[in-house]
């Protein structure tokens, strides 16, 4: 009985620790929370110095060229990382996402495997 006790205890234990380290990275997956920032985002992507269609984006990263993010913008950045740096590695892929979170100045993020 006293196992079970320990075990219960150590489960809420890392429960509440992970929301906690949730809480103060930028992606913030787990986080329990009302999403807080609504990011409305543009991809441009050249590969081989070859400009994609708006089409073309969403095949290749299996998400919308242009849009709303409701979650935190870095969803957005770690799709284009994960593609770039797997399926993508050998193209000389240079991504450009022009965003503006919660109707804040407009910023831009970059990533280039030249």
């Amino acid at each position: 009985m006293k196992n079970k006790y320990i075990l219960g205890i150590v489960f809420l234990t890392l429960q509440v620790v992970s929301i906690i380290y949730a809480r103060f990275i930028p992606e913030r997956f787990f986080c329990w929370a009302p999403y807080d920032e609504h990011s409305h985002y543009e991809i441009t992507v050249k590969v081989n110095d070859a400009p994609l269609s708006e089409k073309e984006i969403e095949q290749r990263y299996h998400y919308k060229g242009k849009g709303w993010e409701p979650r935190a913008i870095h969803n957005v950045f770690n799709i284009i990382e994960q593609y770039e740096t797997t399926y993508g590695a050998k193209d000389r892929a240079e991504v450009c996402v022009r965003y503006s979170t919660n109707g804040h100045e407009e910023k831009i993020w970059r990533f280039s495997k030249k």
